[in-house]
């Protein structure tokens, strides 16, 4: 039993980065988002051309044009033109 309980843990574990949000920013300059998990703000800067996950467990997104979204975790953010698209 505990072996099925330790192979059960690694497994969720490892699989947690799987359902986090990602950004791609199109852009040719770079784009920041303001991400609030919980209480906890944070910026989080895309280079031109940066693919990034974030958000694993859900949050709040503020896009470059000052929209603000809420993520469940599964979303894929697209930045081209300096405006957002949630996919």
């Amino acid at each position: 039993m505990n072996r099925f309980a330790t192979a059960l843990f690694l497994t969720v574990i490892s699989a947690a980065p799987a359902f986090a949000a990602t950004a791609v920013n199109k852009d040719s300059e770079p784009r920041t988002l303001v991400v609030t998990e919980g209480s906890t703000k944070s910026d989080l800067l895309l280079s031109a051309g940066e693919t990034v996950d974030f958000c694993p467990s859900g949050c709040f997104v503020t896009f470059p044009n000052g929209d603000r979204q809420a993520l469940t975790g599964s979303e894929t953010i697209e930045i081209n033109g300096g405006a957002a698209t949630i996919k």
